[in-house]
């Protein structure tokens, strides 16, 4: 029994040793990784005894998670973290570690969202191997590199943010808001294209234009005449559909596209918006009228011919005493 017991004592001698070293050795790694890998948001090392289930790390990982140290248990599994990942991450990251503890794929590498202590979310960049295998295969020790990326994850999504706003804003016309002259001629063009390809059914254009905006610039100044291309835009923008599409093409010239609209409905539209637009209060004293022609695609009609017979029509507008619109 004396022999047993100084058998058990030595073990646990042993053991304590083991911890001890176990110890020594991660806090030399903890140093070592913020020597080696200083850069912002480094979480540093874990390793992953796979039979054992048990996870040694940086506590950074942890406590970058609001976690202190003494709140962890003394031994950590691999579920302490995956239970903390975004429901929208879970199976992606998981699918991502079982290919790789298959073999399938030479490492695991995957960016995740994990929920803090406090319940909010940070975006961790994780990236491990497994550095043994049994006999047959069987992953039993993992080791990896842990870093915190919210921050640039944030940097990031502003970025999109404003490239999208900047890409938004190099199609409007900066006058109107509406789309500039390129940009309303290529959505005319997906238009017609869909058409002919089947997808809309028809399209007519409208062309818009203010009338005299020449001499309201004499008599009133150019700044009155930037007043009205402005209203006529906010009127076009107000009276579309969704589904409509237009730009300024042309000092006081607007292209209207109406995906999906007959003639009778886009004269229609047309006329709302001449009498919308002439309704307006405005300040100065001028009378503003506006034109329209209007025309309805026809098969195996090019874009410019579309345009010249609804501009066509505008002309004739112009010439029989404006303020008025025309659809043929």
């Amino acid at each position: 029994m004396n022999e047993l017991q100084r058998e058990i004592d030595t073990l646990k001698e042993e053991l304590s040793a083991v911890k001890r070293l176990n110890r020594e050795l991660l806090t030399i790694q903890q140093n070592q990784d913020s020597q080696e890998f200083s850069w912002t948001g480094n979480l540093g090392h874990w390793y992953w005894d796979f039979k054992a289930n048990k996870v040694t790390f940086n506590p950074l990982k942890a406590t970058a998670l609001g976690f202190k140290k003494e709140e962890l248990p003394e031994y950590v599994d691999f579920q302490f973290f995956t239970e903390r990942l975004h429901p929208d991450d879970y199976e992606r990251v998981m699918d991502e570690m079982r290919a790789h503890l298959a073999g399938k794929i030479p490492v695991w590498e995957v960016k995740y969202r994990i929920k803090t202590k406090e319940g909010t979310y940070k975006t961790y960049y994780d990236r491990g191997k497994v550095t043994e295998r049994s006999a047959d295969g069987a992953p039993l020790f993992l080791t990896g590199i842990v870093f915190d990326i919210s921050e640039f994850e944030v940097e990031k999504e502003e970025l999109l943010r404003k490239n999208k706003e900047w890409e938004v804003q190099s199609k409007r016309d900066k006058l109107t808001g509406l789309y500039n002259r390129s940009n309303i001629l290529v959505k005319l063009g997906q238009v017609v294209q869909k058409v002919n390809a089947g997808k809309l059914d028809t399209v007519s254009l409208i062309v818009f234009d203010i009338d005299n905006l020449e001499h309201q610039n004499s008599l009133f100044g150019p700044l009155f005449g930037d007043e009205l291309i402005r209203q006529a835009g906010a009127v076009i923008r107000n009276t579309l559909e969704e589904t409509h599409f237009a730009g300024s093409f042309a000092g006081g010239k607007f292209l209207i596209v109406l995906p999906d609209t007959q003639l009778k409905r886009a004269a229609e539209i047309a006329d709302s918006i001449r009498l919308s637009f002439h309704g307006n209060e405005y300040t100065e004293p001028a009378e503003v009228t506006s034109s329209a022609g209007i025309a309805e695609y026809q098969q195996s009609e090019t874009v410019s011919q579309l345009f010249n017979r609804a501009d066509r029509l505008l002309d004739k507008v112009k010439r029989n005493g404006k303020n008025q619109v025309l659809a043929d």
